[in-house]
């Protein structure tokens, strides 16, 4: 079916509370992904014997490098697809069927998701059907859905991104970066924003190095150097996407051709370099 890997931080504090609502939505999903926590931080084997997931340490120390962790995830994993997920983003009952469908219509896909930003302080009940939906109520109640660029979880097949930069997580653009990658290799990016609620349950940025603690400011980790230093692996702002580069959209279990004015200058700003190397190797 389909293996999750993520890389928690610590178990403290805040974060510790709002990583176990994330681990306890994932273990009330039908059927039941395989998941992986990858990382040495405290808490982080203890959590995945918790919930009965596995534990794979890493071998760097430090920032979590997306080379590692895809190439330690895609060596471990017992299914054909993959899900990285950060590791406080609640999924609800309506994750799985939307997977499924497309993991039916498409063989390589890249499936991604705007998430829904909430201000959560404790221990949510979520082992319940209706806890669930009063949850996925509120989240869409407050409006509050981050843009096209927040995007926390990704499903695809093993097969794709066999090379990837040392992105540092956490610090921006590598998530822009598998989209743009995803076309690269003529898989179909689908946004499913309309049917998926990713509940992401908001908290500061004090882990990335020039951020104050207590701001919760997504922007400031673009602005710092370790951002900008993922810009560059990235190759720069032409191959930084977003779900506004979808191929499709998925609502109401229907796919859509895109066809925002984003995708289209996109597309035809393609076309147009596509044509000028044409024209340029025929001389």
């Amino acid at each position: 079916m389909i293996t999750f890997f993520t890389t928690p931080k610590a178990f403290q504090g805040h974060i510790g509370i709002i990583q176990t609502n994330a681990l306890t939505s994932w273990s009330c999903l039908t059927p039941k992904p395989e998941v992986i926590l990858l990382g040495n931080d405290q808490g982080v084997k203890e959590a995945a014997e918790q919930f009965q997931f596995r534990h794979l340490p890493l071998e760097s120390p430090g920032i979590p490098v997306l080379s590692e962790i895809f190439e330690a995830a895609r060596a471990a994993a017992s299914h054909d697809y993959l899900c990285f997920i950060n590791a406080d983003i609640i999924l609800l009952d309506d994750f799985m069927p939307t997977f499924m469908q497309l993991s039916q219509q498409f063989e390589k896909f890249l499936m991604v998701s705007s998430r829904w930003n909430l201000d959560i302080q404790t221990i949510l009940p979520l082992e319940n059907v209706t806890d669930r939906t009063n949850l996925r109520n509120k989240a869409v109640q407050t409006h509050d859905m981050y843009p096209a660029g927040g995007t926390d979880f990704f499903v695809f097949h093993k097969d794709m991104f066999q090379t990837v930069p040392p992105f540092l997580l956490g610090r921006g653009y590598w998530d822009n970066w598998l989209m743009y990658q995803a076309k690269q290799e003529n898989a179909p990016v689908i946004d499913v924003t309309a049917d998926v609620i990713a509940v992401h349950q908001n908290h500061d940025y004090s882990h990335i190095k020039g951020v104050r603690k207590g701001d919760n400011d997504a922007e400031a980790v673009f602005k710092a150097a370790e951002g900008k230093r993922n810009l560059e692996l990235a190759g720069g702002q032409k191959n930084i996407y977003t779900n506004y580069d979808a191929d499709y959209v998925f609502i109401k279990g229907q796919f859509y051709k895109s066809w925002n004015l984003k995708f289209i200058f996109r597309r035809l700003k393609s076309s147009m370099r596509r044509l000028k190397i044409r024209l340029i190797s025929q001389k």
